[in-house]
């Protein structure tokens, strides 16, 4: 009798130690899937313009026109570029120390030269924000978008009784723009009424979770 109460007490010791102790927590199956995004506003100092000009174009002339505008390192289509007036020739630059009033004296300069030239149209005039430093602006969207997404998380697992136990994937669009095969570096679009522009990420998030506290169950839906 007592060799069977010696055994009895073995097995029911542990049963005994882990119902005093906290309950083991394993994986839930599937998990929590969110999406967070964050944003930085950055302002633009470097611009790049790209222009179409059709008519008789002389490179040399067009040249010291647009550095004498305030463009730098100007290209325009290939070198000794003189087409007929037919067809169109591809002219970029590079704007810095960007100002309103530095925009709008190239604008003049244009029409001021296209009124010169007979025959010759400039088509097509596009600026565009030239982020030669982006990186640090990308990486401070990325931490608010991460920030957003574990937010989302924790107030689902708040209502549906799980602990949120960490990332299982991460999956992100958004960020600096890719590198212009132009040489120029990542361009992006900006508002040129306040010459900034947005670097904007999101990041899709799932979260493992696993079963919440008999606490935490309570408040489940």
């Amino acid at each position: 009798m007592k060799m069977r109460l010696a055994v009895l007490a073995i097995v029911l010791l542990p049963l005994a130690a882990n119902a005093q102790g906290v309950p083991a927590r394993v994986p839930a199956p599937g998990g929590i899937t969110v999406q967070g995004t964050g944003s930085v506003r950055v302002p633009v100092k470097v611009v790049q313009l790209t222009a179409q000009v059709r008519g008789i174009v002389d490179e040399a002339n067009a040249l010291a026109a647009l550095r004498a505008a305030g463009v730098e390192d100007p290209v325009i289509g290939p070198n000794g570029s003189r087409v007929g007036s037919g067809t169109q020739v591809l002219v970029r630059g590079t704007i810095r120390g960007v100002t309103h009033a530095k925009l709008d004296g190239i604008g003049a300069a244009a029409t001021a030269y296209v009124a010169s030239h007979p025959g010759i149209a400039i088509d097509n005039v596009s600026f565009s924000a030239r982020l030669d430093d982006c990186v640090p602006s990308e990486q401070t969207a990325r931490a608010a978008a991460l920030a957003d997404a574990r937010r989302k998380a924790d107030a689902i697992a708040a209502l549906t009784g799980v602990s949120v136990d960490g990332v299982a994937t991460v999956t992100e669009n958004g960020g600096c723009p890719g590198t212009a095969d132009s040489g120029y570096g990542g361009q992006g679009q900006f508002d040129l009424g306040t010459l900034m522009t947005t670097i904007v990420v999101s990041e899709y998030v799932t979260f493992a979770i696993s079963p919440g506290t008999p606490s935490t169950r309570r408040r489940t839906l």
